[in-house]
Order: structure tokens, then C-alpha cells, then sequence
């Protein structure tokens, strides 16, 4: 697979509420990189069965068994990310996950992310291969039974493939170049994540992708709280207080209805943030407001990229109107839930 031009990638990713998007906005200032919507997470890197479960099992961790199964269920997750069916393909619609990736990049993303997992393959043998059974449907393995009882095992063999993981990050590289540079401006040098790595063990990203950069965005838990609270369980004064985009489910997965379990999900994760790696930059959001031109250039040192590329100062962030986000937990009524997370989360906590 051919790269059509370099393009660096930068993934920006936090921990849920978080304010990453503020780091995303000030990439958006730099002239030469390309940014994606807000809303829009390219997820093939980081899902069950996505690239880097396939690197683990053809690259790190190779077997025969895992390696066959880690390649039939990528090219499985390939077609149902990717797959942009038309009204009548019925079939289509119903696998479909709702990524839609065709359709975003412009019907290439299921044929190349294809032939990156054909790549692989050496060949296939036919012969009796039991683990597949785990994939079966109920049906499939009755039938199968039955053909075994009755001495047809030649029905039963399986077509097993051959897999080596050679050359793996070189054409993960080649691969995600080129799906990219088929949707980016000719002028790009620069391709900005939302979240692709997951800043938990980054470092198996940042290997497979040639000069990957990470950005990792943290924040007070009392902020986070009082912003993702549910909409729904909130009202008077506190109501103000949530996140313009907060809906009342789309930040469920704080756990915010259940305090106890907020703070030790806010634990568990950020005590699973990747350590020291010269490729990962960690940022607390209240530092990027308060100290704006100096975690700029901070951001751009990071990532190389002259500061004169950065032409469009403060028009995407904007430190002041981003910075009244800091420390809302003041006007918060509760109390009482303020000082269990003071406790609770003390090390955690920004004293700026």
C-alpha cells in the first residue's frame, strides 16, 4: 500500500469531560493540519476487534488461533464500521454499527482497511479447527454436531488462515496515510484525532503510527461532576451549571448519579493514564486558560510545528470565555458532594 503523502498524526484524547475539545479548537487555529467536527471519533484504532487488537495478535502476542480469529473479526468490524448501505439493503443496515465510514471517506475506507488485513495473509488450509465454534451461531454448531455423529467430518473443516504480522507498523502507517490524505486538503501536513489512541496505554499506537503525537487533556473531578451532572436530576440555579452539550445521557458514563461510583471511576481511570513517554504531552485544562500563551507554545514546541503555522490566534479558543468554566463548582448548591469529592479525590485536584 502506497501513502499518497506523510501526514503526522495527532490524537487529542482525556477522560470524559475533560475539556479536550479546547486543545482540538486551538489545533484548529494551525494553519496545516486537518481537524475533524467535534462530534466526529475515528474509533478503528481503539474497538474490540479494531487495529490494535489485530496488531497484538499478529504482532505481540501471535498464535495460531488468536491470530485467525483477530483478522476474521477486524475484516467483521471493518464491514460493519464501514458499510454505508443504501434504503433498500436491508441486510446491510442491520449489521451496520452506524460509523458509516464509506461515507466518509468517500467509499474507500472498507477497501483499503481490506486489503491492510489481506496483507497479512499468507494463505489458507482447510482442516478441523474447533475454536471456530465460538463464532458459530446456535444452528451452525448443531448442524456441525450432527455431521460429526454421523462420521461426515469432511463437511466440518474450517478454512484456517495463515497470518504473519511482519512489516505490521509500517503498513498500519501506509494504511491510515493513505485513508486520511483521500479526504484531507492537498496542503495538510497534519491529521487531528478526537479520542483515537485512548491516553491508557498509548504507547502501542504510537508505535504502529510513524511519528504519532498524543495529547492528554485533564480537569478538576469537581468540575467534571458539576458539568456532567444529568439534566434531568438537576434543576433551579445548578441547571446553568451543565454542559451546554449535556443532554442528560450523553455524559452517563460519568456516573454522576451515583457519587460513589464518580469517584471511583474519576480513580480508576486517571490512575490508568500512560507514564512518562516523550510522544505524550498531559494538560491540565484550567492551566491551558490561565496560562494560555505559554501552553501554546508549549503545544506547538510538542508537536514541531513553527509558531508562525499558528495563524489564527484566539479565534477557535478563547481563553477568557473558556476559562469561566473554571471552578463552576463554586456556585454548586450541594455542598456536601463538593467536599466528598475534596476528600475523596484530593491529589486530583486543581489549586490555581
Amino acid at each position: 500500500m502506497i501513502a499518497e503523502r506523510p501526514l503526522k498524526f495527532i490524537d487529542v484524547s482525556g477522560v470524559g469531560n475533560t475539556g479536550k475539545s479546547a486543545v482540538v479548537d486551538l489545533l484548529r487555529e494551525v494553519d496545516g493540519l486537518w481537524v475533524p467536527e467535534y462530534w466526529f471519533e475515528f474509533d478503528l484504532l481503539r474497538v474490540p476487534g479494531g487495529m490494535l487488537d489485530l496488531r497484538r495478535a499478529l504482532l505481540e502476542d501471535w498464535s495460531p488461533i488468536r491470530s485467525h480469529d483477530a483478522w476474521l473479526r477486524f475484516r467483521d468490524v471493518v464491514r460493519k464500521m464501514g458499510v454505508d448501505p443504501r434504503p433498500w439493503e436491508v441486510r446491510d443496515a442491520l449489521d451496520s454499527t452506524g460509523q458509516r465510514y464509506d461515507r466518509r471517506f468517500q467509499g474507500r475506507f472498507v477497501p483499503l482497511a481490506l486489503a491492510f488485513a489481506d496483507s497479512f495473509r499468507l494463505g489458507a488450509i482447510r482442516s478441523e479447527w474447533p475454536y471456530e465454534a465460538l463464532r458459530d451461531g446456535r444452528l451452525e454448531r448443531i448442524a456441525r454436531k450432527l455431521l460429526r455423529r454421523a462420521g461426515l467430518r469432511r463437511y466440518i473443516t474450517r478454512e484456517v488462515h495463515l497470518l504473519d504480522g511482519k512489516d505490521f507498523d509500517a503498513r498500519a502507517t501506509a494504511f491510515l496515510t493513505a485513508l486520511f490524505a483521500g479526504i484531507v486538503p492537498g496542503d495538510a501536513t497534519g491529521v487531528v484525532l478526537n479520542n483515537g489512541f485512548e491516553p491508557y496505554h498509548p504507547q502501542p499506537a504510537l508505535d504502529m503510527i510513524a511519528g504519532a503525537r498524543q495529547i492528554v487533556v485533564t480537569r478538576d473531578p469537581r468540575d467534571i461532576y458539576v458539568s456532567g451532572l444529568n439534566a434531568h436530576n438537576v434543576s433551579g440555579g445548578d441547571k446553568a451549571l451543565i454542559a451546554f452539550d449535556n443532554d442528560g445521557m450523553n455524559k452517563s458514563f460519568l456516573a454522576t448519579d451515583d457519587l460513589a461510583k464518580f469517584v471511583a471511576r474519576f480513580r480508576l481511570y486517571h490512575d490508568q493514564l500512560g507514564g512518562d513517554d516523550p510522544r505524550v504531552l498531559k494538560l491540565q485544562f484550567e492551566t491551558i486558560m490561565r496560562d494560555y500563551d505559554a501552553q501554546v507554545r508549549r503545544v506547538l514546541d510538542f508537536l514541531g510545528i513553527d509558531p508562525a503555522r499558528h495563524v489564527r490566534p484566539r479565534t477557535r479558543l478563547d481563553p477568557e470565555q473558556s476559562g469561566r468554566n473554571i471552578g463552576i463548582w463554586r456556585q454548586y448548591s450541594r455542598r456536601d458532594e463538593i467536599a466528598y469529592i475534596e476528600r475523596e479525590l484530593a491529589p486530583y485536584l486543581y489549586h490555581g
